[in-house]
């Protein structure tokens, strides 16, 4: 067998490869005599069919199977040994009329090349936010614990920031009946509500209880067709009436938020409090540093693409993709993805960056444990946590999604190193007017 490339173009060449007889007949004799065992042939039993009446009907099928199993993996081992960078997939070259008792079989691959890039993140600024948790956004926290942990009782009459369960029908289709629950602190207007009682029914349009119609589709449960002049028409029951006495600001509290012994006074509360909810708005504020990043680093490294190869590579492994116009139209599309691949894989083969099983465990069990606190679940066994960081780690795909965010975060580390930064304080409601406005321009741009 023999492996030749030949360069075509600035970042296309073609690799030959031309396998002899002797690196596939004895593979083919193999899987002939299997079938010799097998094979149903009329006129003859089974396991006793002359060989030359096997070859005849099944040979040239046996050597096409076989012969493109052998080019499969000599192309991959070829190009792994030789450390070409491709885009895309090899792509064959047609051939007619392939002589397949020649003692020679060559086979040629065209193949687009990665380009040579050059990426300096020493040219690229970007805003570093960092968001400030005010005293008033502290106190919207314990106030927020402080419900969740209160005990509630059921009452008979609406009062102001009650929980009611409430049987509804649209009124356009009164079979339709389904429960649902309202917090009177989320609705548009309490008075609505205040005062009435158990088993009362009444007419109600969606409009006069939520802003937003997505949320009053969510809470009743209602299709977007329902919806008419923004608003659905319901008839509604009160079931059930529930009053929040919400938990003392003391140990008990603390406690079940954070874990016993973790905060021994409200202000240590209100300090770990304020700590918590920076560290996880820090997780906002580097995934816009990444987003800024990322698109600077493509906007100021030039990326040369192998074009002609990658229009044909769509058309040729896209079955969706019918014509040359089409293939154009979806490169365009994900070009810059192409590029940031190239820009990260550059990055990341010179910083040397790699993930180990190790690691990977480790954002499983960070993950899990922060998920489970959120519920105050803080004083999970050791085994017990164990056992659940072993299941979620037997699944490929959360495998996958846990070690490329141990990826993203060595390539965050890599960016706030190598780029400029301009720290700025911002309050969370101006962060997400900044984060709004960005995301819009980008829409537009694209």
């Amino acid at each position: 067998m023999n492996i030749t490339k030949n360069t075509t173009g600035n970042l296309s060449a073609v690799i030959s490869v031309a396998i002899d007889k002797a690196d596939y007949q004895e593979k083919v004799d193999d899987v002939l005599k299997q079938y010799k065992k097998t094979a149903n042939i009329k006129g003859f039993r089974k396991g006793h069919v002359p060989m030359s009446f096997v070859k005849k009907q099944y040979e040239k099928p046996v050597i096409f199977d076989v012969v493109n199993e052998l080019l499969q993996k000599e192309l991959n081992n070829y190009i792994n040994e030789e450390k070409i960078s491709i885009l895309g997939n090899p792509i064959p070259v047609a051939q007619d009329n392939i002589d397949w008792d020649a003692d020679q079989l060559t086979f040629d691959f065209e193949i687009g090349l990665a380009p040579e890039i050059e990426v300096d993140l020493k040219a690229i600024e970007v805003p570093a936010y960092e968001i400030y948790v005010s005293d008033e956004e502290v106190d919207k926290y314990v106030k927020n614990f402080a419900q969740r942990y209160g005990k509630m009782e059921n009452v008979d009459t609406v009062e102001e920031n009650t929980v009611l369960k409430v049987e509804v029908k649209e009124k356009e289709n009164e079979d339709a009946v389904k429960n649902a629950y309202i917090r009177l602190d989320e609705v548009k207007d309490q008075k609505v509500f205040v005062g009435k009682k158990v088993n009362d029914t009444f007419d109600i349009n969606t409009k006069e209880i939520f802003e937003e119609e997505e949320n009053a589709e969510n809470v009743f449960n209602l299709s977007k067709e329902a919806f008419v002049d923004g608003g659905v028409e319901l008839v509604m029951t009160i079931k059930e009436i529930n009053k929040i006495t919400d938990a003392a600001i003391d140990q008990e509290l603390f406690d079940k938020v954070y874990g016993e012994g973790s905060v021994d006074s409200e202000e240590a509360f209100r300090d770990k409090i304020k700590s918590e909810s920076e560290k996880m708005y820090a997780k906002e504020t580097d995934r816009q540093l990444m987003n800024e990043v990322v698109e600077k680093v493509i906007e100021n490294t030039k990326v040369e693409l192998p074009e002609e190869f990658l229009i044909k590579w769509l058309q040729f492994s896209n079955e969706n993709i019918t014509s040359e116009e089409q293939a154009k139209d979806e490169l365009e599309k994900i070009s810059k993805s192409l590029k940031y691949q190239l820009i990260e894989s550059r990055l990341a083969e010179a910083k040397e960056i790699e993930v180990t099983a190790d690691e990977v465990k480790a954002e499983a069990e960070k993950a899990i444990r922060e998920q489970l606190a959120m519920y105050g679940q803080n004083a999970i066994p050791e085994e017990t946590m164990q056992s659940i960081i072993g299941s979620a780690l037997t699944n490929q795909e959360e495998y996958n999604r846990l070690s490329y965010q141990v990826f993203t975060d060595k390539m965050l580390a890599v960016y706030k190193e190598g780029v400029k930064m301009s720290p700025k304080k911002v309050t969370l409601d101006e962060f997400i007017a900044i984060v709004t406005k960005e995301n819009k321009d980008l829409e537009e741009e694209a």
